[in-house]
């Protein structure tokens, strides 16, 4: 019995060594990526680990690409297959088909969205910018100061027409005189300076029809006027000429016209337009050529301006429309209008400048005592003197000068070598 258990010791002393080896070599196959209960590679392989799960269902190369991984859910078998580039992202879904061309810049954005109908081109500058809606109903030039001279008047370009201080539009009818560049209530007189006086219009005298104190001929013209008759490019009206009731009814009207632009208080008696602007004492307008614009003395704007004494013009005067070809002036004197002596051009003479639309046969001076044109003046607008009116050497006038324009007035008309014509026939 000793000698057995003494020959089992000496067994399990050179057994133990052996199982230790094994059960070292069996961790470290465990290691390397066998299965933990199957150390022994043919051992586990057959009956547990690597034929029934590692090798056949778990393995890279048999079940993870082939089976399960790559073909349903991996890049190749199915993320790669229906949802990559080729087939399902990029084809149905990338710039080509759906990126680029319903929704991208070119397709959506730029062509039907951005650039064609919202964007500066399409949309915005056409209906709404600002030359096509903004500046063209609401810009600055028919408002603006420019157009309207807030500055005296109120509203400038349309001033006479319908905004400004004046009201209602003013319109001044000559009627039946209209046609006439002279009117005389005391006859004419004429010197014998050349170049002799042209008259371009009409002319009525009444009820002295006389020329340098003699009679006219009563067939149309001047007569021999004491041998110095002005020429004449219409006719001669009295009151035997073309009958006995002409000459009255285009005196009539020229009273009437008188009174439409007279002071509502006169003088010479009372008129029906008032409201004009003061023209600031001293009175005298104007300054030289050339000289800064100064409104209410050498620059104005339409509008109806007043002096309570009289009006003397040194100089420039400018007249400006303002871009209204119906722009108004009218200017009412108290007492006398007087424009000041000069000498021919180069020199320094008075001068009366339209500008900006203004028009000749829209200005009108309303005069309560004579007028007095200086020589080589050169005037624009309708004289309407309640008394008389000369016209000094070389001075020209574009518009009509009535002397006796009110009814109770004496109005005599002289002449020194001058050219006098209605609107629509002033020289160049």
């Amino acid at each position: 019995m000793k000698i057995f258990k003494t020959s089992a010791l000496y067994l399990l002393l050179f057994l133990l060594p052996a199982c230790g080896q094994r059960l070292v070599e069996f961790s470290k196959a465990g290691d390397a990526g066998t299965d933990a209960r199957t150390a022994d590679a043919g051992i586990a392989d057959v009956r547990s680990a690597d034929v029934r799960s590692p090798d056949l269902r778990n393995f890279d190369q048999q079940s993870i690409d082939v089976a399960n991984a790559d073909a349903p859910n991996t890049d190749l078998g199915k993320i790669d297959a229906p949802n990559t580039d080729a087939m399902s992202a990029d084809v149905p879904s990338s710039d080509a088909p759906s990126t680029d061309a319903p929704s991208s810049d070119v397709a959506r954005t730029d062509t039907a969205g951005t650039d064609g109908k919202n964007t500066d081109a399409g949309h915005p500058d056409a209906p709404n910018a600002d030359a096509a809606r903004t500046d063209a109903p609401n810009i600055s030039p028919p408002d603006a100061d420019a157009g309207s001279g807030d500055a005296e008047t109120g509203d400038a370009g349309s001033s006479d027409a319908e905004n400004s201080e004046l009201g209602p539009a003013i319109v001044v009818n000559l009627g039946l005189a209209t046609p006439f560049a002279i009117a005389a209530t005391a006859g004419v007189t004429n010197t014998s300076t050349a170049p002799i006086t042209q008259i371009n219009g009409n002319v009525v005298l009444d009820p002295n029809p006389t020329c340098n104190a003699v009679t006219v001929d009563n067939a149309g013209g001047f007569g021999l006027c004491g041998g110095m008759p002005p020429i004449i490019s219409g006719e001669v009206i009295t009151n035997l000429y073309p009958d006995t009731t002409t000459s009255a009814a285009i005196k009539a009207d020229l009273n009437a016209a008188f009174l439409s632009i007279t002071p509502l208080a006169g003088p010479p008696a009372a008129g029906t337009l008032g409201g004009g602007i003061p023209i600031a004492a001293p009175t005298t307008l104007g300054n030289v050529a050339g000289s800064p614009p100064a409104l209410g003395d050498n620059w104005f704007t339409p509008g109806v301006y007043e002096s309570t004494t009289s009006i003397s013009i040194t100089g420039d005067i400018t007249l400006d429309g303002q871009g209204d070809p119906n722009a108004m002036f009218i200017f009412q004197s108290h007492s006398t209008l007087t424009t000041a002596d000069g000498a021919p051009s180069p020199a320094a003479h008075t001068r009366i400048l339209l500008t900006n639309g203004a028009k000749a046969s829209n200005v009108w001076w309303q005069v309560a005592s004579s007028a007095t044109i200086g020589s080589y003046s050169e005037f624009q607008g309708n004289i309407l003197a309640a008394y008389s009116i000369t016209m000094k050497t070389h001075a020209t006038a574009c518009g009509r000068s009535m002397a006796g324009a009110w009814t109770a007035g004496a109005g005599a008309f002289t002449f020194d070598s001058n050219v006098v014509s209605v609107p629509g026939s002033c020289p160049l």
